[in-house]
């Protein structure tokens, strides 16, 4: 993989360890519903590799939507190896999955060609 796509790939996965801690602290400390945790899980998700797909783009400085693309698809595939049971795979949350990661990298990565 491109240094560019590891670099954003990094950048992803700590900001969303970083956003899953506001989110917890928040859920904990304020009267928010937990029945909310699935949408803001997808909100994490996609900030987190929109902004690896930013940095991968400006890291690169060109192919910013392949760049992005490139840091969804390892960040979902990060994820599903952390996530893995022996449990058989559901493919429509998966798939969901997939397709925020890409599609959020992508948007990422457009803007990050987009700010230079």
């Amino acid at each position: 993989m491109p240094r560019a796509i590891l670099t954003g790939l990094l950048w992803s996965l700590l900001t969303g360890l970083l956003l899953a801690l506001v989110v917890g602290l928040l859920l904990y400390f304020t009267p928010l519903s937990e029945g909310l945790l699935p949408l803001l899980a997808s909100i994490i998700l996609a900030l987190a590799v929109f902004g690896g797909g930013l940095q991968a783009a400006r890291l690169a400085a060109a192919r910013g939507f392949a760049q992005g693309m490139g840091v969804g698809l390892s960040f979902f595939l990060v994820i599903l190896a952390l996530g893995w049971t022996n449990a058989p795979l559901l493919l429509a949350p998966a798939a969901k999955k997939l397709g925020l990661c890409l599609l959020a990298g992508a948007m990422g990565g457009v803007a990050g060609m987009a700010g230079r």
